[in-house]
């Protein structure tokens, strides 16, 4: 099969990323590919919803960490929306569990914002031609989630809103310093909450709190700041 740039139709993107300094370098690099062209561009999961029906991309590329919503949440809705079109996950922050949740919303290709320019053109020829595709990183995270146990406690403890909040920015790949920015809390307050996490649920590397969210389906829920605790 060959590359969609080799096609006759030309490929539709839709850029759903909020820092517009890496938006625009995904605009650059994707309109210097023959055959393809960004006809739109969204900061927030509002926006993409808005644009994606009328746009009806062929080719979405989707940052899962977004500020109002789950990214998951709106990959599925982009799915469901605009069935036709391929979704290529691009993000910074990526673990295991929230790779998994991802291929299961319907992504057909996952890679992580330090790949090469050759990795991405490579990703966004793939999976515009229907084809899965996983770089190095995102191979390796699924390989370790399927080879590792998971470590869940045996029942679910009680949890407060802001901790299930840092507990979702957690699983979807921050640090401890972004979720502050994000929440408004000095970082010091999230290391206190993360804390608290690990002595209720016996969880303390990151990876393993990453699982528990996505077992009592928390990874999916919308990103909420500002939550009282």
């Amino acid at each position: 099969m060959q590359p969609a740039a080799e096609t006759s139709k030309t490929q539709r993107v839709v850029i759903v990323d909020d820092h517009e300094m890496v938006a625009m370098l995904f605009r650059e690099l994707i309109e210097s590919l023959p055959g393809y062209a960004v006809v739109g561009r969204a900061a927030n999961c509002a926006e993409a919803l808005r644009i994606c029906g009328p746009l009806n991309p062929d080719l979405v590329m989707l940052d899962l960490v977004l500020p109002d919503s789950s990214g998951l949440t709106l990959l599925r809705q982009i799915r469901a929306t605009c069935p036709a079109a391929r979704v290529l996950v691009c993000s910074g922050n990526l673990n295991g569990p929230l790779i998994r949740n991802a291929l299961l919303a319907g992504a057909t290709g996952i890679i992580g914002k330090a790949v090469s320019l050759d990795v991405l053109k490579a990703a966004i020829h793939s999976v515009s031609a229907g084809r899965s595709f996983l770089c190095a990183q995102t191979s390796e995270a699924v390989r370790l989630m399927v080879h590792t146990e998971p470590v869940v406690p045996a029942s679910m403890p009680a949890l407060s809103r802001r901790e299930q909040t840092v507990l979702r920015h957690l699983a979807a790949g921050l640090s401890s310093k972004e979720i502050a920015a994000k929440l408004g809390l000095s970082y010091y307050t999230v290391s206190n909450f993360r804390s608290k996490l690990s002595k209720k649920t016996g969880l303390r590397r990151a990876v393993q709190l990453s699982r528990y969210a996505a077992s009592i389906g928390l990874i999916d829920e919308p990103l909420e700041p500002g939550l009282p605790g």
